[in-house]
């Protein structure tokens, strides 16, 4: 769910990536921009192979991620890319999108999907990155490195109560999000 006004964005299909959101207006840094919802899955039981080689599930707990309703669009639509211009801050359980720097007119909003480093489960791998930023490792993967530092600094955050959710749910709105800008909430050099 986008929390940023419809003049703000809009979705485009891109050359290499399939569907991806872009910046109609200038957007400026530290902004909230959405809320990751959907249907809270139990992600051992997620079939993986229906969503041919997309990513849609997003953690939610140890057990459980989102997925969100693909006919209507949402955050879920955010491409990866190995040089972001949006990260992710996690508030009252909620997945918010809040972006790092101005974005420009035209320009596609991105994250880093932060996955897992690659290990012999992801044979073949179909996780490559398309982003060709100057930085692009080639994949969706992260480095053990960064994979040690991301769990560290999301391990260091203050955590906020989850409420309750049934699996076949979907997560609901918070009846309130945040006013202010996000700032200072990202982790350095990922």
């Amino acid at each position: 769910m986008f929390l940023i006004k419809n003049d703000f964005w809009e979705i485009k299909k891109t050359e290499h990536k399939g569907l991806g959101v872009f910046a109609k207006k200038e957007i400026v840094a530290g902004t909230i921009i959405g809320d990751y919802l959907g249907k809270v899955v139990k992600t051992a039981q997620h079939d993986l192979q229906k969503d041919k080689g997309e990513i849609y599930l997003m953690y939610y707990t140890d057990e459980a991620s989102i997925y969100p309703d693909l006919k209507k669009p949402g955050t879920h639509l955010l491409n990866h890319s190995c040089q972001p211009n949006c990260w992710i801050y996690i508030y009252q359980g909620h997945t918010l999108f809040f972006t790092l720097r101005e974005i420009k007119p035209g320009e596609e909003l991105t994250i880093s999907y932060l996955l897992d480093p690659k290990d012999e489960t992801c044979n073949p791998c179909v996780h490559d990155c398309k982003c060709a930023s100057k930085l692009c490792t080639g994949t969706m993967h992260t480095s053990k490195e960064k994979y040690g530092k991301w769990q560290k600094f999301q391990n260091s955050q203050k955590k906020t109560k989850i409420k309750k959710v049934a699996f076949g749910k979907n997560l609901p709105k918070l009846t309130s999000y945040p006013k202010v800008e996000i700032r200072d909430l990202t982790p350095i050099n990922f």
